[in-house]
């Protein structure tokens, strides 16, 4: 058997750069990103096959140019619907509206696309570049020296091992990694049970929008998916249901109508029903020596905006330039960087994702006045959950290594959601449209100015900033060094007051 292809198994002992537990949507991103740095990596799954229940959905404009920047969007775009607002309906006919097509992108829309399909789009990419993907093995631990890591995983033939320089758990919210680390994963369970069905629609949907329904005391989402299907989902009623009991076509039904939208939210054939609970979570820390978390195994979130995957994605993508550096002898701290950041940016996708109170806000906006002042309060929404505008901050002075904000679930309005206007490239800001080159910095100028190579990491890019770029420059800047991920390193001319911390990283790598 070809030990590439997707039900393959591990020799009794094999060796590789980097060795990626969980074969989802962050795990297989994470590989092709490795792949597309010439790093050497395995991929291993417990599961034989890709699981194909759809899961997460949505893949929003960032993901979009991760995926383009591997020559995979239109392989994804083609397996979903494209999508350019989310549309909330309210019992008394008010709509309000999160619309996507002003964002600064080339992809100014989110795809719909099952995680199944996005699954395989990567798979596919990753073996057929020389990553090796592992079916059929279960991690059941490791041991880490200086040298590398040595892991033991188990299949119906009996134990393997696999040894590697670096060791990233993407097994999920249950993730073994994770486990045998003994790093806890803190948060709460939503009180109630979120209830899911996908089939036919029994009334056409709107081809451009997803949609949620705010009832008197619920609330579902309805996704648009290919072949004219829909996802309908969400926390119907305060109800929690016993895990392990069944749910029936007609209870959905007949929970769902208590939302009052009738045949709305009907359909016309079931294809799948379940129920689920909703965690928020974060590890208390991302990495530990040479292994590092990643996706679910370190953060859960609410599902509003659809941030699962999308939150994986900038793992994956925050996490393979650094595993590269690394190898390739970088003296930087880049984990201990990678532990900071991420952790704050699933904080703020976390805080960004409680809608709970903004949605009953909906509920009770009845006068015009107060529902212009909860379509207000939906600015900057776009921008959140496109994760385009995400900024990296300073560790501030006060806090210890690798804390991040604790979530934030209950705020109805957000005032430091970033809206485009303010949108600026400090230092850790994120550069949207931009297109990085796999390990290099880029230093984007005004027209007309030179770089000092001196100061700049060795084989850095030169580009103009385009003019939409030079209206988020600072004041008194001329220049940006971004970094690999796409992340503003520091503004040029340096000012020491705006690039302390945010820059470490960066020049520790040059020197």
């Amino acid at each position: 058997m070809n030990r590439n292809t997707p039900g393959a198994r591990a020799n009794a002992h094999s060796t590789t750069d980097v060795l990626v537990v969980g074969a989802g949507p962050t795990g297989l991103m994470l590989g092709c990103l490795l792949r597309h740095h010439g790093v050497a990596c395995t991929v291993i799954d417990q599961r034989d096959t890709i699981d194909p229940r759809t899961r997460a959905v949505m893949v929003h404009a960032a993901g979009l140019e991760i995926l383009d920047a591997l020559g995979l969007r239109t392989a994804v775009e083609d397996r979903g619907v494209r999508q350019t607002r989310i549309d909330f309906h309210t019992r008394h006919e008010a709509l309000f509206t999160v619309d996507f097509t002003g964002l600064d992108t080339a992809f100014p829309y989110y795809v719909n696309v099952p995680q199944p399909e996005v699954e395989a789009v990567l798979a596919d990419r990753f073996t057929a570049t020389g990553g090796r993907l592992l079916r059929g093995l279960r991690y059941t631990g490791h041991q880490e020296d200086e040298h590398g890591v040595t892991a033991e995983a188990v299949t119906d033939d009996g134990p393997h091992t696999l040894t590697a320089r670096h060791l990233v758990g993407a097994d999920g919210a249950s993730s073994a990694v994770r486990t045998a680390l003994g790093i806890d994963f803190p948060g709460i369970t939503y009180p109630m049970s979120y209830l899911l069905a996908e089939g036919a629609p029994l009334l056409p949907t709107d081809p451009d929008a997803s949609a949620m329904y705010i009832g008197p005391a619920g609330a579902v989402s309805l996704l648009p998916l290919p072949q004219g299907t829909v996802r309908i989902a969400g926390p119907v009623s305060p109800e929690a249901l016993d895990r392990d009991s069944e749910l029936s076509t007609r209870h959905f039904r007949e929970t769902v109508d208590t939302l009052g939208f009738g045949p709305a939210l009907r359909f016309e054939r079931v294809d799948r029903i379940a129920h689920y609970q909703v965690h928020e979570r974060l590890a208390e820390r991302f990495t530990h020596g040479r292994t590092v978390l990643a996706g679910d195994a370190a953060h859960l979130n609410s599902p509003a905006g659809g941030q699962a995957m999308n939150t994986g994605f900038g793992d994956a993508w925050a996490l393979a330039w650094r595993l590269a550096a690394l190898l390739t002898g970088s003296p930087a701290p880049l984990l201990a960087d990678y532990d900071r950041e991420r952790r704050a940016a699933a904080a703020e996708v976390a805080r960004t994702t409680g809608v709970l109170q903004l949605l009953d806000a909906m509920r009770h906006a009845t006068t015009e006045p107060a529902r212009n002042s909860v379509q207000e309060s939906l600015t900057g929404y776009a921008e959140a959950w496109s994760q385009l505008y995400l900024r990296y901050h300073p560790t501030p002075a006060a806090a210890p290594s690798g804390a991040a904000p604790a979530p934030d679930t209950t705020t109805t309005a957000h005032p430091a959601l970033p809206a485009r206007t303010g949108h600026r490239l400090h230092p850790g800001a994120r550069v949207p449209g931009h297109r990085p080159e796999p390990g290099h910095h880029t230093w984007l100028h005004l027209p007309g100015a030179a770089p000092d190579r001196a100061h700049l990491p060795p084989h850095t890019r030169t580009a103009e900033l385009t003019a939409t770029q030079r209206a988020w420059l600072p004041a008194g800047a001329t220049a940006v060094l971004v970094r690999p991920d796409g992340h503003v390193a520091r503004t040029l001319p340096t000012d020491p007051d705006t690039t302390a911390g945010a820059t470490a990283e960066t020049e520790k790598e040059a020197a």
